[in-house]
């Protein structure tokens, strides 16, 4: 399934072209990391003074576990992009709409807490999806992580679901605009989900604001005398 590079609010929404494409992702992930290395450095030094007081040791030292799980899940992430660009995807069936209602009730207090509300919207006849389902559940995570980064208390995540020309195709958004830019953590996230889609010959756009991601991946053709069990919303 062929396509093209795109720039959409900055988001690059294609497959990566050859190793100039996976060299700027590399890029991306470094310089998502430096931040929280930068900001380990100086907090482990501060807390080193011996003429720090306890409570300002204290407070250097939870600064610093931050950071470390911080620089952990960013390196997981770009493991995950190495996997996804070199090793090839499995080809299996996908049920999307479990998958999604998985999520979603893993993901939804926590966000509650925060004061953004996640709806799914799913038709109750989506068909499955030809495709890998780690990598399709790492890019849906990655999106609605992503998604959480950028919302704010008030505001709206909805995830919907539909078929179009072959694809079943899942967007994530949040119609609220916030006049902000994408930073480097979120942009690396972004890379993940892309490849992964790609990878399962799918195809992925984003826009950053109002944030929207779209997820497609080739329909399972329907099997003789099968009946599909899905859920019409969560």
């Amino acid at each position: 399934m062929p396509s093209e590079t795109l720039e959409i609010d900055g988001c690059r929404t294609a497959e990566a072209q050859g190793p100039s494409g996976f060299l700027a992702d590399m890029a991306e992930g470094l310089h998502a990391m430096a931040q929280p290395l930068t900001i380990l450095r100086s907090s482990v030094a501060a807390s080193a003074d011996a003429n720090v007081s306890p409570a300002k040791r204290q407070r250097y030292l939870e600064l610093s576990v931050r950071q470390v799980q911080r620089a952990c899940m960013l390196f997981d992430c770009l493991q995950d992009l190495v996997v996804a660009s070199q090793i090839p995807a499995d080809c299996e069936p996908v049920d999307l709409a479990a998958m999604v209602a998985a999520m979603a009730g893993d993901q939804r207090a926590a966000l509650q807490e925060a004061g953004i509300e996640l709806r799914v919207l799913l038709p109750g006849d989506l068909p499955r999806a030809l495709g890998d389902g780690s990598r399709t559940g790492q890019a849906l995570s990655a999106g609605l992580k992503v998604a959480a980064m950028v919302s704010a208390a008030g505001d709206v995540i909805q995830i919907s679901a539909a078929t179009c020309n072959h694809l079943v195709e899942l967007i994530l958004r949040n119609d609220r605009v916030h006049g902000a830019s994408l930073g480097s953590e979120e942009r690396l996230n972004l890379r993940l989900a892309q490849t992964n889609v790609v990878s399962q010959r799918g195809e992925f756009e984003c826009t950053e604001d109002p944030f929207m991601v779209r997820l497609a991946l080739p329909c399972m053709p329907p099997e003789p005398g099968f009946e599909q069990h899905t859920q019409a919303s969560v």
